[in-house]
């Protein structure tokens, strides 16, 4: 027989997530795209779900018990009406700038036509940079004067770092302009739907002092030389020497490199963004009734659009020539490299061929470039040819600007190449 004292054996059981009150019960979590806890309440065979407007578990915990009570006291009904909230309640009608931010990204689904989430996250960190930088939380205090003491404060910063002011401008009006896409007219439109009213601060706002240049075109010497030199990343050039300690993809240009040619052909040959380039399909280019060719832009399950729209750019018998040398049976993006079978939405955040997007930048400044990003100046000198030779709007369209104003100020400098053979630069007819 057992031992009296023997203990009986101890049954293990799971923490359960539920809170309880009787037989009143609750438990707390997150929904999608919500910065904010919920709780679903079932009381005597009903259930309904709240927001609770708060972020931390201590407040949201106080605030389930008092919609419990609630309904103890009042009824279903009348608890409902008291606390089931829309989200233009939950924010208020001050917020912070982090509740805001939270609010425009928790809310991408009511546009129309939404910025990506990676986007919108961008916008709204830009926006909190400059709260910081103005030493204001609230919207309301992010007036004119704070914005300008903004503009101050980081002008003085970077000429204490000793960096150049032309370029400090530069990035300041970006990031200016980021955080003002939190109050595009769309996002204002969704804010008021919401029940939420509130101005953009940044209406009207300009950085003073230093004039944005727009680009300069590169010298017609500078690209004939480029893309006689572009034959040497396709067929390895036996003159380069061993890898440069400088360029931190530490390529070998002795050997052929069909990933670095690819991407020179298709920014400086097509215009496309360094993003573009990267996650080029085969599949984009078509040949047309007419027999010419073409290559169109558009989303993929790896790419994303920056503008969100496709658009078709002329492909020239000279750079379909360059190209087509690359293709492979089973080859899915123009740009050789990792991947290339494996398309993935992880794709849309990273680069495939991020050491030979560094490669190019490092060979293009060794080629005479001396932009800040030397890749990106590729596709500004395309936009200058096209806007020459065609119109400022055939560079809009080419280039997938939304206005011309974009392309006039940044971009389309007009370039005089008068002696260019047709041969060298035709890749936009």
């Amino acid at each position: 027989m057992p031992s009296k004292s023997a203990k009986k054996p101890v049954q293990k059981t799971t923490a359960r997530k539920v809170q309880s009150a009787g037989k009143n019960e609750f438990r707390l979590f997150t929904q999608p795209r919500s910065p904010y806890l919920h709780v679903r309440v079932r009381v005597e065979g009903k259930r309904r779900l709240f927001s609770t407007g708060e972020t931390s578990q201590k407040a949201a915990k106080a605030k389930a018990r008092a919609i419990l009570a609630d309904i103890k006291s009042r009824g279903f009904e009348e608890a409902i009406t008291l606390h089931a909230r829309k989200k233009k309640e939950v924010i208020g009608s001050d917020p912070t700038i982090e509740e805001l931010g939270k609010f425009y990204e928790c809310n991408l689904r009511l546009f129309d036509k939404a910025p990506s989430p990676e986007t919108a996250r961008y916008y709204a960190s830009m926006l909190a940079r400059i709260g910081i930088l103005a030493g204001v939380s609230r919207i309301s205090d992010l007036t004119t004067d704070a914005i300008q003491k903004v503009k101050t404060k980081y002008l003085k910063l970077a000429e204490k770092q000793g960096r150049d002011r032309e370029s400090a401008v530069t990035t300041l009006a970006a990031m200016i302009r980021n955080a003002a896409g939190v109050f595009s007219r769309q996002s204002l439109e969704v804010f008021r739907q919401q029940g939420l009213e509130i101005t953009n601060p940044f209406a009207g706002t300009r950085v003073r002092g230093v004039k944005v240049k727009s680009y300069s075109p590169m010298s017609r010497e500078l690209v004939a030389s480029i893309w006689t030199k572009a034959s040497l990343l396709r067929d390895g050039d036996p003159d380069a020497g061993p890898p440069d300690e400088d360029d931190r993809s530490g390529t070998d240009f002795r050997k052929s490199q069909p990933a670095v040619f690819a991407l020179l052909i298709l920014e400086l040959g097509l215009g496309l963004r360094r993003n573009e380039a990267d996650k080029a399909r085969w599949d984009w280019i078509f040949q047309a009734s007419d027999g010419r060719r073409y290559l169109e832009v558009r989303e993929t399950v790896d790419f994303k659009t920056k503008s969100r729209q496709s658009r078709v750019i002329p492909l020239a018998e000279e750079v379909w020539e360059s190209l087509k040398f690359l293709k492979e049976d089973d080859s899915v993006f123009v740009v050789p490299g990792p991947a290339a079978a494996k398309p993935s939405l992880k794709l849309q955040r990273t680069y495939r061929c991020r050491k030979s997007h560094e490669a190019l930048a490092f060979w293009l400044k060794k080629a005479g470039v001396t932009e800040q990003k030397p890749c990106h100046a590729l596709r500004k000198e395309f936009g200058s040819y096209v806007a020459t030779s065609f119109s400022l709007f055939h560079a809009q369209k080419l280039l997938g600007h939304s206005t011309p104003a974009v392309t006039s100020a940044y971009y389309a400098s007009l370039t005089d190449l008068p002696d260019l053979q047709p041969s060298r630069m035709g890749q936009s007819s």
